[in-house]
């Protein structure tokens, strides 16, 4: 049996030490600032973005990494006798898994994977898939399971505000006006592959992120504890580890704390945090 690898698009946001701990081999992601096309993890970092929209009120944009790029990516794994299980980004919110899907037509012993999903959503599934290879399964008994599991990601973020969601073109102008005036906290979900906001927090940062994560388990009685992500685009320590910690307490095994990357901060902005599992 041929050995197989797992790849994932780099909107998972897998921190380099996950990733290396599981084999799992991240394809860059584009954005673009005043032209010139930056490689999300590699050329530049959400902090840096950050910087770049303080310093000039512009939000970057993105562009779908091509099939010519991932036909390079996935032959540069494949040349070594290997197979390729690819966790891709949701196709509702870009070309990027259709171009892996075209890559992976031309070639032999690759598989792609439509997560609908982002962040946690594409993360978990990585790790369930070197769980599977590990246990001896072949890449398309691993593809089959995997693409079982897609409906059952739970992925969700407390957003500081929606001004990001707005200009990226994920919000109505309307719905971002309702939310600062009245200094709202939304709380935005993955809905069968859409960006929707799904409840309304009101009242002081920390307050709100605390009553928003003790509120993600809640009426679900199936949770998969063996992994949770947290995401964040520049929340406290200290409010983190105490999160951490809650989840720990309700049974997870395993808590991975994140900073967001280029893709997904440019939809969240800064001081978000997102509870990403799976249920089972």
């Amino acid at each position: 049996m041929k050995r197989v690898v797992i790849t994932a698009d780099s909107a998972a946001d897998l921190p380099k030490d996950v990733a290396d701990r599981y084999g799992i081999l991240i394809m860059p992601m584009n954005v673009v600032i005043n032209g010139e096309v930056k490689k999300d993890g590699v050329d530049i970092t959400a902090r840096e973005l950050f910087d770049f929209v303080e310093n000039t009120g512009k939000i970057p944009s993105t562009s779908a990494v091509s099939p010519g790029e991932y036909t390079d990516f996935f032959e540069s794994i494949l040349k070594n006798g290997n197979e390729v299980v690819h966790i891709a980004f949701c196709s509702e919110l870009s070309s990027t898994c259709r171009n892996a899907k075209m890559a992976a037509g031309m070639l032999n012993g690759v598989y792609v994977i439509d997560t609908r999903n982002l962040a946690g959503g594409m993360a978990l599934l990585a790790i369930k898939g070197c769980e599977m290879r590990d246990n001896g399964m072949g890449a398309k008994e691993i593809y089959s399971r995997l693409s079982a599991l897609v409906p059952s990601a739970r992925v969700s973020y407390l957003l500081e505000n929606i001004d990001f969601l707005r200009r990226s073109g994920r919000c109505s102008a309307a719905a971002a006006f309702g939310a600062s005036l009245l200094s709202i906290k939304p709380c935005a979900a993955m809905v069968n592959g859409s960006i929707e906001v799904i409840k309304k927090y009101r009242g002081k940062a920390q307050a709100a992120r605390l009553q928003y994560a003790s509120e993600q388990l809640e009426k679900k009685s199936k949770i998969d504890y063996s992994t949770a992500f947290i995401y964040h685009s520049g929340v406290e320590f200290a409010e983190l580890a105490a999160i951490e910690e809650m989840l720990k307490s309700k049974g997870f095994q395993q808590v991975i704390t994140a900073f967001t990357g280029c893709m997904i901060s440019l939809h969240s902005g800064e001081k978000a945090m997102g509870i990403h599992f799976l249920e089972k």
